[in-house]
């Protein structure tokens, strides 16, 4: 079975496959009274570098024993995101663990020695040692620069979208678009957006909108989705199911694609055309260069004809007063 450790309360949310174009957020059946959640109160998942390193007999373990144990589960439907989400929390835990008991003044040593009392020693140390190495400093650094470039932080707290959305879905008897889930999760309980940047966005979305799809809207306002999210539907939700559910969401994929593409060639463009007018005022300064040596040349070359001139005249006019003696001062005759 391996080694457990305990993992914060949780309940698990499952967002199903495309239904006519949109991404629904549904809670699993429960076979036991737990309201629509189980709490986890083990995680059998052991540390290890990345995800996909973790044996699969452990993620089979507690899909079986765990989830199907006690929720009513597809399991071609469901099995990959429940996965999905028990790594992206068995992520979220080590960091909250490392922050919470590694001291970067202490050594590697001391860190093992310190370690969380429900956390297997061997594991720890592997864990430590995995994340005092360049390669795995390096990461997180580059994933904290990231993460300070959000500017726009969600109001949802640990809920997800899925959950949320479901839960708007059986109070008002209807389904919630993406632009509507993003005004929901980024607007304080006053009715206010959480920043400047948030309305700004809004309101982007709401103008193209009246001219696209809302799945165009969001590519041409947001960019490009990531392979495993789509904005405004959360974790579970690939782009493909969305964007690509109809092919003129493929085809607006692709314009959009193709506008991003136009606008990086002539930015290319524009700067190539910088460069030429750069290399062409250099030329020309090279140019101005040269003629400016040369008419230095011609002067230094005319300055030495003319110093030339001047001592041969100077010499002819001292060989003339030598050999011509005026009268008054001719020699006395004996």
């Amino acid at each position: 079975m391996g080694r457990r450790w305990k993992l914060r309360e949780e309940r698990l949310a499952y967002t199903e496959e495309v239904e006519q174009g949109k991404g629904r957020g549904k809670l699993l059946s429960v076979k036991r009274a737990n309201k629509g959640g189980l709490l986890l109160k083990t995680f059998p998942f052991p540390l290890k570098k990345k995800t996909d390193q973790v044996p699969e007999q452990y993620k089979n373990n507690v899909y079986v024993n765990t989830i199907q144990a006690n929720f009513v589960v597809n399991e071609e439907k469901h099995k990959q995101y429940i996965l999905g989400s028990l790594g992206k929390k068995w992520k979220d835990k080590r960091c909250r663990l490392f922050d919470k008991y590694h001291n970067w003044e202490l050594s590697v040593d001391e860190n093992i020695q310190n370690r969380p009392p429900h956390i297997p020693q061997d594991h720890w140390a592997i864990f430590v040692r995995y994340r005092r190495t360049s390669k795995a400093m390096d990461i997180a650094n580059k994933n904290a620069a990231n993460r300070a470039k959000l500017v726009i932080p969600h109001v949802l707290g640990s809920k997800t979208l899925a959950r949320k959305r479901d839960e708007l879905e059986t109070i008002h008897g209807r389904e919630f678009s993406r632009a509507e889930m993003y005004q929901l999760s980024h607007k304080k309980h006053d009715g206010t957006f959480v920043n400047e940047e948030a309305r700004e966005l809004h309101e982007k979305l709401q103008e193209e909108m009246q001219n696209c799809s809302e799945n165009e809207a969001f590519l041409r306002v947001c960019g490009k989705e990531h392979p495993d999210y789509v904005r405004g539907m959360g974790l579970g939700v690939s782009p493909s199911q969305i964007i690509g559910s109809s092919s003129g969401a493929t085809s607006s994929t692709t314009s959009v694609e193709s506008n991003e593409r136009m606008e990086q060639m002539q930015a290319e463009i524009e700067s190539l055309k910088a460069q030429v007018a750069e290399i062409d005022s250099l030329k020309a300064q090279v140019a101005e260069v040269d003629f400016l040596k040369q008419q230095i040349a011609f002067l230094m070359q005319r300055a030495k004809g003319d110093e030339t001139r001047d001592l041969q005249s100077l010499m002819n006019k001292h060989s003339s007063e030598g050999s011509h003696m005026p009268g008054g001062n001719s020699a006395a005759t004996i």
